[in-house]
């Protein structure tokens, strides 16, 4: 889950273009937009930041700064190393993540998500799970695979049936129906 190799860092950006939806602007189409871009630099700090040279480290602050640059523009704190391959940011605004947090990949986020330490425990978030607008997950805690968290949800206790979706104050589970890309049979 970490980026070591430039063919890792290929993939990384390659999944994650791939995943982020099209805009109807045909310059963000041709160029990337801010989003985009953003989840670039993301990418080379994580490459640069665990491949340690005096080269690495130069490029490892170029893009740490441009990523802190576009987070904070956006009032998030996104750290690296924390989320796999294929993310998608739906909005960016108001993200906050906690560094010692593990997701998965293919997750989806929105605006106004918290993924933060709680007892001195953090979460660790399973592949294509969906987190909607405002949801917060606090504390050691386990989400499955294919969950779907709605949103303001705030989950503060495992979740671990896969494929199903939850919501509430506290989140409790509402459906047999999960988060992006179920596969056929689960």
């Amino acid at each position: 889950m970490v980026i070591r190799t430039k063919a890792d860092l290929r993939e990384y950006i390659e999944a994650d273009a791939s995943v982020q939806p099209a805009s109807n602007n045909i310059l963000h189409r041709l160029f990337g937009g801010k989003i985009t871009k953003m989840k670039v630099h993301l990418r080379k700090a994580e490459y640069y930041y665990n491949n340690p040279s005096l080269t690495h480290k130069i490029l490892y602050a170029f893009h740490y700064m441009r990523l802190r640059r576009m987070t904070a523009s956006f009032c998030s704190e996104i750290p690296i190393n924390v989320f796999g391959k294929g993310l998608v940011i739906w909005h960016p605004e108001r993200i906050i993540v906690n560094p010692q947090a593990k997701v998965g990949e293919y997750c989806s986020i929105s605006s106004g998500i918290v993924i933060a330490q709680a007892h001195d425990k953090n979460p660790v978030i399973g592949d294509h799970v969906e987190l909607m607008i405002d949801a917060k997950v606090l504390g050691g805690i386990v989400v499955a695979d294919y969950v779907r968290i709605g949103a303001s949800a705030l989950v503060l206790k495992d979740i671990d049936e896969p494929n199903t979706t939850w919501a509430g104050v506290p989140a409790r589970k509402i459906s047999d129906r999960g988060g992006l890309d179920n596969p056929v049979g689960m």
